[in-house]
């Protein structure tokens, strides 16, 4: 299949999905702009001035930031009633769309998502707190904005692998599982007197869009997408969709 049916085709399926689920687009608004003004509370000074962060805002952040690479639609809200990411394959299948076609109309998603989300979540939490405006000008804070996006695309490579390659009840399993881990890390890191966020205010604030935690996050971000692209995809090719 040549590069350029192979993105007419995943433009297809990107445009295709979009248009089904246009009204859904205002639930990813609005629960932008919650996690934006849940976030803003985590910000602020002690009575010495002092710059702290909530036990909880590690969490919080590391959590929800992965939901921006995510539309809201019927099929995410239907998954574990209906399978409904394994109905989507099997109906690709049966046009034929090839695998690659497939992975990379999700891709096309993910980063549009992460840019359509990130225009409502990060400005507005940067409006409702205050604390952060006092810390970080606006170029520093697109750094943090950034090294924050890069995580998100590490972690959403995980969610489309099983997304495309496990039943329902697992992905929902995977899901519950990841907050676990990410509490886990949180509390680990805040026991030992770091924070997460702290850290990339701090470099962001020091570098602005120099900052090497920028970069890093972006590339590592990338990378790690692409693996687990990579690695769905050859699996998806020969899944059993029955």
């Amino acid at each position: 299949m040549s590069v350029l049916n192979r993105w007419k085709d995943a433009w297809v399926i990107f445009k295709r999905d979009l248009r089904g689920d246009r009204l859904y687009l205002i639930w990813n608004v609005l629960f932008m702009l919650y996690m934006a003004l849940m976030m803003s509370f985590m910000f602020q000074y002690d009575e010495r001035g002092a710059f702290l962060l909530e036990p909880m805002a590690d969490f919080l952040m590391l959590l929800l930031i992965p939901f921006t690479g995510f539309y809201f639609s019927r099929r995410s809200f239907n998954y574990l009633k209906e399978d409904s990411y394994t109905q989507m394959l099997r109906f690709y299948r049966t046009l034929p769309i090839p695998a690659d076609a497939v992975m990379l109309g999700r891709i096309i998603q993910l980063v549009t998502a992460i840019f359509f989300n990130g225009v409502f979540y990060f400005p507005a939490l940067y409006l409702l707190s205050a604390t952060l405006r006092s810390e970080l000008s606006l170029a520093e804070y697109i750094a943090f904005a950034l090294t924050w996006c890069g995580y998100g695309l590490l972690l959403n490579g995980v969610y489309i692998y099983f997304e495309f390659l496990k039943k329902g009840s697992v992905y929902l399993w995977m899901s519950l599982s990841s907050m676990v881990l990410v509490a886990l890390l949180a509390f680990v890191v805040n026991g030992f007197g770091g924070n997460l966020i702290k850290l990339t205010v701090d470099y962001s604030g020091r570098y602005a869009l120099l900052s090497p935690l920028v970069w890093g996050s972006l590339v590592c971000g990338t990378l790690g997408l692409s693996l687990f692209a990579a690695v769905t995809k050859r699996k998806l090719a020969v899944r059993d969709l029955a």
